[in-house]
């Protein structure tokens, strides 16, 4: 047998070579299909973007599992570092409980103690200056209560004498003109003597009312000031005790307890440690140090095409699937619609299909969910819903 050519046997070798790499095209665009239509099986709830209903008995949609009462973020906001992070991830807290010291408590305490001291040595002044300037006000009304009793007394006391002096004026006086009408049988001397004992004791009257006259103004202007000087004491104690307020220093302590308390993360709610973004020692300014959520009451934000919203009214019963769920081979959650939205948005629940529209019309509708701890630990994960309408009218 003759030997072929060069190119005799370059001819025989480009064939074969063409055959096998058509075949293995092949083979690759059926693997790549397969894999395609594995990953977005289009009986898979989790994978479809449902179509508006044709069925009256139900809405089918997409939704997404989250808190009832939502995720919260908690943080501060001044700067401050962190000194203690005091819970982990998935914990379980209880409302008021601490979950992160901040570096400032040891500065709030000394600033919450001064302020307590400062009230306890405003207490302590303040009951001085009432003991001190109560016994003054005593003393000026001791004052007054005497010069009204002693003017009493002594006006009484010249009373008495003015009385006696005008008896014993009127005696004398008496004694004196029947000394003058006597005549000559009484010695010019005796008659003298005699009117000189009545003019004595008309002047001693005289000047004992002078002195009663004198007294009734004295005394009036001794009580005027002692009025005052009792309303002095009185003044001076209301204007010592305004100087210290007791209300302002219970406020003080008030603001350095709630400064204190804002050293300290407290957990708003019941719940459990979502995620942790800080560290100890890491400075913090507004952003948010963790996350929480009460997982005991859990729902499904539905995200219902405007088309089939009107069918939706709350109460109606749903039922949630999953592709995790059928994995775990646990039966479809079941839920009750709590909740319709009033407004008509775009879609946020994007289907993982990429053929799948994503520019749907759709109102948000929460579902609560029977059995929230069997999806505690899925919030966010997309699910299917069916939420169960019964026949319409136009269909019955």
């Amino acid at each position: 047998m003759p030997a072929p050519s060069k190119k005799g046997g370059r001819g025989v070798l480009w064939g074969p070579l063409l055959v096998v790499a058509t075949a293995i095209g092949f083979g690759l665009g059926g693997f790549s299909v397969f894999y395609y239509l594995r990953y977005y099986n289009v009986e898979s709830p989790q994978d479809t973007s449902p179509e508006p209903s044709e069925e009256f008995d139900k809405v089918v949609a997409l939704g997404r599992i989250e808190p009832k009462e939502g995720v919260l973020s908690l943080g501060i906001p001044v700067p401050d570092r962190i000194r203690r992070i005091l819970k982990n991830e998935g914990d379980c807290v209880r409302k008021g409980e601490a979950l992160a010291i901040l570096d400032s408590e040891v500065m709030r305490e000394l600033e919450r103690k001064l302020a307590v001291i400062q009230r306890e040595q405003a207490e302590k002044r303040l009951t001085a200056i009432e003991e001190n300037g109560t016994a003054q006000i005593h003393v000026e009304q001791l004052r007054r209560d005497q010069i009204e009793q002693l003017e009493a007394i002594e006006s009484e006391a010249l009373e008495s004498k003015i009385e006696f002096l005008k008896a014993q004026e009127k005696n004398t006086q008496k004694d004196y003109e029947r000394y003058v009408a006597a005549g000559d049988t009484i010695a010019k001397q005796d008659i003298e003597k005699q009117n000189l004992a009545y003019q004595q004791v008309r002047a001693e009257r005289i000047a004992t009312e002078s002195q009663l006259k004198k007294l009734h103004k004295s005394s009036k202007l001794n009580l005027g000031v002692a009025d005052a000087q009792l309303k002095a004491a009185e003044a001076d104690l209301k204007q010592s005790k305004s100087a210290i307020s007791p209300q302002l220093l219970d406020t003080q302590v008030k603001q350095a307890d709630e400064r204190l308390k804002e050293t300290k993360i407290l957990a708003p709610s019941d719940g459990r440690i979502l995620r942790i973004f800080k560290r100890d020692g890491e400075l913090v300014h507004g952003e948010p140090i963790l996350q929480m959520a009460n997982v005991d009451q859990m729902i499904v934000l539905t995200e219902v095409y405007e088309t089939d919203i009107k069918r939706v009214k709350p109460g109606q019963e749903a039922t949630i699937t999953s592709h995790i769920f059928q994995e775990k081979k646990k039966d479809a959650l079941k839920g009750k619609v709590i909740w319709i939205a009033g407004t008509v948005g775009k879609a946020q629940v994007v289907p993982l299909d990429p053929r799948a529209a994503v520019d749907n019309r759709v109102v948000d509708v929460k579902i609560e969910l029977e059995h929230p701890k069997r999806v505690a630990d899925l919030i966010g994960h997309q699910v299917h819903v069916i939420i169960h309408t019964g026949p319409a009218e136009g269909s019955r």
